[in-house]
Parts: C-alpha cells; structure tokens; sequence
C-alpha cells in the first residue's frame, strides 16, 4: 500500500511540475510541429494550451488526494488520541452507562460489561483505546459486582468503575438468577487500584 501511495504520489509532483513549470506551446513545437510542412497553420490555440495546464493540474491533485487515502489506509498518519481526548471519552461512556439497566454477557477475561463499553469508546482513530479489566470483585450473579477497567491512551490512563447490583423487578422467578442488573459507571483520571 504505501508502495503504491509513493508511485501515485511521484506521479502527482510530475504533473503538478509540467503543468505549472513547462510551457506546454514549447513541447508542442519541440515535438509536434516537425510533422507537418506549415506547423503555424496546424498550432493549437491558446485555449488548448490552458485547457492541458488545468487537467495536468487536476490529475495532480487527483493523484496527491489518492495518495494520502493510500497511506491514511496504511496507518502512517494514526497516532494515539490524547490523554485529554481519552479522558473525555472515558467520562461520556460512564454518563451514557450510569442508571441504565442490562444483562451481564459470560463473564471472561475481559470483564463483564466490556461488549458495552469498547464499541463507546471508538473514535475515528485505528489506534482506538479499549477498556481492559483491571480487578472485578466476582461475577455479577447473583449478588452483582463492581469491575475496574483501565483505557490507556498515549499519555497515561484513566479508571472506570461499573458498580452492577441486581434490578429490582426481574423477567425471571426469584429463586433464579437474577437476568437485569442496574449499572453504576463513574470515571477517574489514573490508573484502577487493583483491590
């Protein structure tokens, strides 16, 4: 890919050069005008002349705008977002968690409510952060839990708790597990204490 952004890229410098350094009506008697035995009768006009300065041009920028795409789609300009901009995020996904009410997925290494989480903290970054379970107090049934995940940025991390506890009204009889739990979510600038 970037083979390719860097072929596109050099082809774009050489029309951009030809159209705005070489006089196109130059190249035309150069290399054109020996073809013909009255060479003034056969000249293009002026406008034709402008006409393939403008398309060298465009075809410059077409090729310069691939070219970028090309290495956008490489990952060369991807960097990590901000301590800041993580921070911001981590808060608006505890905002969008906190008071609502959901069903815990298999509890696994990454936590219980993760599923929730990563897809809220993508922006429009390759190098997205991700929320990785730091310490969880047990599984969420029967009884619920508390899971710290820590999302780590380029420039430090940032501590999220979700605090579960069974919902009130439940779709299921008493003496089964409980299915909803209410979700508690707050955000703190550092790492997750691990207890």
């Amino acid at each position: 890919m970037i083979g390719a952004a860097v072929f596109a890229g050099a082809f774009a410098v050489a029309f951009l050069a030809l159209a705005l350094f070489v006089d196109p009506r130059a190249l035309w008697w150069r290399f054109r005008a020996r073809h013909f035995e009255h060479p003034e009768a056969h000249e293009p006009s002026a406008a034709s002349f402008v006409g393939r300065r403008v398309l060298l041009g465009a075809l410059a920028v077409f090729l310069g705008w691939q070219a970028v795409g090309m290495l956008r789609l490489a990952g060369v300009f991807e960097t990590e977002p901000e301590h800041a901009e993580v921070l911001e995020r981590v808060r608006s996904v505890a905002r969008s968690v906190d008071g609502t009410r959901r069903s815990p997925l298999p509890a696994g290494d990454d936590g219980s409510w993760s599923t929730y989480l990563d897809p809220q903290l993508r922006g429009p970054e390759k190098n997205d952060p991700t929320a990785v379970l730091a310490w969880r107090s047990g599984a969420p049934e029967p009884d619920g839990n508390v899971e710290r995940y820590d999302v780590s940025g380029a420039e430090g991390t940032v501590c999220l708790t979700v605090t579960a506890t069974p919902a009130a009204e439940q779709p299921v009889p008493a003496y089964m597990t409980p299915i909803w739990f209410d979700l508690r979510a707050e955000a703190a600038d550092g790492a997750c204490a691990r207890w």
